[in-house]
C-alpha cells in the first residue's frame, strides 16, 4: 500500500508540501499540485478521509517534538505539556528525536500528515527553514526561531546569579562546566554569557571547559574529572551548567569530604537530583514553562495574538555546596 512518503519521493517533494496539498495549506503552485495529485491517484493512494476532514477544523491533538524523554528536565517539561494539552481538552502526540536533525523532521513532517492542530518543539537542528516556512501553528521552547514565538527562562540571569552565588561563598577561581553551545539560537547560551559578564564585571579570574555538545547526561564527564581539575588547579568555584553535570562533578569529587570544603558548586535547573545531592543550584520553572507554552500555542490555534517572546524569571536554591544562609530560595 503507497503511503504519503511514496507519493512525496515520485514527486520529487517533501512530505511537507504533499500534506499541505492535501490540507490546502500554505502557498503551493498549481502545477505542484496537479503533480501530487496525478500520483496520487497513478499509486492508488487515498488518504485517511477521517483526517481529511478534519484540516479545516481543531482535531484537538498538539504534536509535541524533544530529544529525549528519559532526561529529567524533559521529563518535567512534556509532564506538564501533557497535563496542561488534557485539561484543555487536547491529546498529546509526543516524539522524540534523539537530538538527530533528520529524524527531527522527519518526525515533524509526519505529525504534519498527521493533521495535528499545532506543534510544541526543542528543536536542536541548527536549520530552521522547516519550520519557519510551515504553515501549521507552532511554539517553540528553549529554542529562538524567527517569527515563531519562543518558551524560556532567563538563562543570562542564572548566570549571573550562579557567578555571584560563588563569590558571595569566597570563591577567587571560578570554572564553569558544560556543553559546547553550538548555536547562539539555544537560549542556554546565555547563562554562559551571564556568568562570564558578571566574572568580568566583579574582575574574578574564570575558565571554561566543555564536554561534547549532545553529552547532556554527562556521560562521558566522571572519567575526565580528575583531569579537568587538575588543569585548572587554582579552581575554588564551578558554576555546572546543568543539575546533571553538577550531579556527576559532586560524585565524582568526593561528595560531602570536598564540598563546601574545597570547592563550591553550583548547578543550572532545579531538578530533583540537586535536592537529593545537597546541590546548590539555579532553578528554572520548568512546569510552568510546559504550561505556558501549551496557552501560546492554543491560543495561535485560534488566530488570537501571542507574543514573540517568553522569558519567565529564574531563581537560586541555596544548599550545601555553597555558603550556608538562613534563606533557602533567592529571587
Amino acid at each position: 500500500m503507497a503511503t504519503l512518503k511514496d507519493v512525496a519521493a515520485k514527486v520529487g517533494v517533501s512530505i511537507t508540501t504533499v500534506s499541505r496539498v492535501l490540507n490546502n495549506r500554505g502557498s503551493i503552485s498549481q502545477e505542484t499540485k496537479d503533480k501530487v495529485f496525478k500520483v496520487m491517484k497513478e499509486m492508488n493512494y487515498f488518504p485517511n478521509e477521517m483526517a481529511r476532514s478534519l484540516s479545516n477544523k481543531n482535531s484537538h491533538l498538539i504534536g509535541l517534538i524533544v530529544p529525549y524523554i528519559d532526561h529529567t528536565f524533559f521529563g518535567v517539561l512534556t509532564a506538564a505539556i501533557e497535563e496542561a494539552c488534557y485539561k484543555l481538552g487536547y491529546k498529546l502526540f509526543l516524539c522524540t528525536s534523539g537530538g538527530h536533525s533528520d529524524r527531527e523532521k522527519e518526525l515533524f513532517s509526519m505529525l504534519q500528515a498527521n493533521n495535528v492542530a499545532g506543534v510544541l518543539v526543542c528543536s536542536r537542528v541548527v536549520e530552521s527553514s522547516a519550520y519557519k516556512e510551515s504553515a501549521i501553528p507552532l511554539v517553540s521552547i528553549e529554542r529562538t526561531i524567527d517569527d515563531i514565538p519562543s518558551i524560556s527562562c532567563d538563562n543570562y540571569k542564572g548566570g549571573v546569579l550562579a557567578a555571584q552565588e560563588l563569590i558571595a561563598s569566597g570563591c577567587e577561581h571560578l570554572l564553569l562546566i558544560g556543553n559546547r553551545i553550538v548555536s547562539e539560537h539555544l537560549p542556554a547560551y546565555l547563562r554562559y554569557k551571564g556568568f562570564r559578564d558578571e566574572c568580568q564585571r566583579t574582575g574574578k579570574a574564570y575558565s571554561e571547559h566543555y564536554i561534547d555538545s549532545e553529552d547532556i547526561f554527562g556521560k562521558n564527564l566522571d572519567k575526565n574529572v580528575k583531569d579537568i581539575i587538575k588543569r585548572y588547579p587554582l579552581t575554588d568555584g564551578i558554576f555546572a551548567t546543568s543539575d546533571v553535570l553538577a550531579a556527576h562533578l559532586f560524585n565524582s569529587l568526593g561528595n560531602s569530604q570536598e564540598f563546601p570544603k574545597r570547592y563550591k558548586l553550583v548547578g543550572f535547573d532545579g531538578l530533583d537530583i540537586s535536592e537529593y545531592c545537597g546541590i546548590s543550584t539555579i532553578a528554572q520553572p520548568i512546569r510552568q514553562m510546559g504550561e505556558l507554552a501549551v496557552d501560546v500555542l492554543i491560543k495561535r490555534i485560534n488566530e488570537s495574538l501571542v507574543a514573540e517572546r517568553y522569558i519567565l524569571p529564574v531563581s537560586l536554591i541555596r544548599r550545601k555546596t555553597s555558603c550556608p544562609q538562613t534563606s533557602n530560595k533567592i529571587k
